[in-house]
């Protein structure tokens, strides 16, 4: 029977923990949130509603990380991709050789960010495998501690491994636990062609006013009005640009929205974005520290604005949100978030990056 750490005890995690218990399998669950991860405790078992039901009760619940990761098969990561690089560092003592370490999601370059830390000079020196997806596996959010709401189902969400030669191996264990995941060609895809680097920073930054007054608004459905749609379209084109320069064949957002959750096509991105269900009801971002502001800028726009430079690509709508986020949250993401250099890309030719990650 397989193992598995769930580190992150957001909808996600809390999910996941509940899901993969209810299905027999030793769950431990880890937070750096004490006062979180002391409720869950409290609650012992974590009730999943909405479009996925279920009751699942974690083997250990814990804020100490050695205790979460030990005697594991699989750890699953589902923080804020932000705290991926100290994870991985943190995690290393503990890891074993035949061990998956999985980002769900990796946003742009998270296995690479990780693999570099953990095979690196300095690194694990166990033989890991390496793996992300391209999103979170589930549709959902928690307005309370134990009981995540499911809004919607994806029916299908990348997978890759780093290198991608390692990608038959990680399905072959991950594939019957998760029916959803389907194994792309590499970690360009499941990184470079998510849309949450414009779904996230772009509105956030645009509904400012609205943070700094204490105003409440439905997040994609006030706060994506038709001139932000259209802003987030033009800087979808950049997203598309830069990644047709690494070698991909990907879908604007607004088609991949549509495949994703099995909507009929809409005559403008506005009108398509409210006529998704999952998107209706999600609070606002209250706080500068928010993930859509901090890790979507640092592990989305950064990266695709980086590599786009180093391939000749302009990303002026991304440059701008990149400095605009920059001045509210009082710090240079253009540097902390993962560049081309960061990535192992700098200097590398498209070809040459598509060779790296095979």
């Amino acid at each position: 029977m397989l193992r598995f750490a769930v580190l992150g005890a957001g909808a996600g995690g809390q999910s996941m923990a509940a899901i993969l218990s209810e299905q027999g399998y030793p769950v431990k669950l880890y937070d750096i949130d004490r006062e979180k991860i002391a409720a869950l405790k409290s609650m012992k078992t974590i009730t999943v509603s909405g479009k996925i039901e279920a009751c699942g009760t974690p083997d250990l619940i814990t804020d100490q990380l050695e205790e979460a990761v030990t005697d594991v098969d699989i750890i699953m990561v589902v923080t804020t991709t932000d705290a991926h690089a100290q994870l991985a560092r943190d995690c290393a003592p503990y890891l074993h050789d035949g061990e998956l370490f999985i980002l769900t999601p990796g946003h742009c370059g998270g296995a690479l960010e990780v693999a570099g830390i953990l095979r690196g000079e300095n690194g694990c020196g166990k033989d890991i495998l390496i793996a992300e997806t391209g999103d979170l596996l589930y549709a959902c959010r928690c307005y309370e501690v134990g009981k995540p709401l499911h809004t919607g189902l994806k029916s299908s969400v990348k997978l890759s491994a780093f290198p991608a030669s390692d990608t038959s191996r990680v399905m072959d264990v991950l594939g019957p636990v998760f029916p959803m995941l389907r194994a792309v060609d590499s970690v360009l895809e499941t990184g470079f062609e998510g849309g949450g680097a414009m779904l996230h920073p772009l509105p956030t930054v645009m509904n400012i006013n609205k943070m700094d007054l204490g105003e409440p608004y439905d997040y994609y459905m006030e706060g994506i009005t038709p001139h932000v749609a259209e802003i987030i379209e033009a800087c979808d084109k950049e997203r598309v640009a830069v990644c047709r320069a690494l070698g991909l064949d990907v879908l604007p957002e607004a088609e991949a929205l549509v495949k994703m959750y099995k909507l009929e096509p809409k005559d403008s991105f506005y009108d398509l974005i409210q006529s998704i269900e999952p998107y209706k009801g999600l609070k606002n971002p209250t706080s500068t520290k928010h993930r859509f502001l901090v890790e979507d800028t640092m592990n989305g726009l950064v990266p695709l604005a980086s590599v786009g430079k180093a391939l000749g690509v302009k990303t002026p709508i991304m440059d701008a949100f990149i400095t605009l986020a920059s001045i509210i949250c009082g710090r240079d993401f253009a540097s902390d978030g993962r560049t081309a250099e960061k990535l192992g890309f700098a200097g590398k030719t498209a070809a040459e990056i598509r060779e790296m990650v095979k």
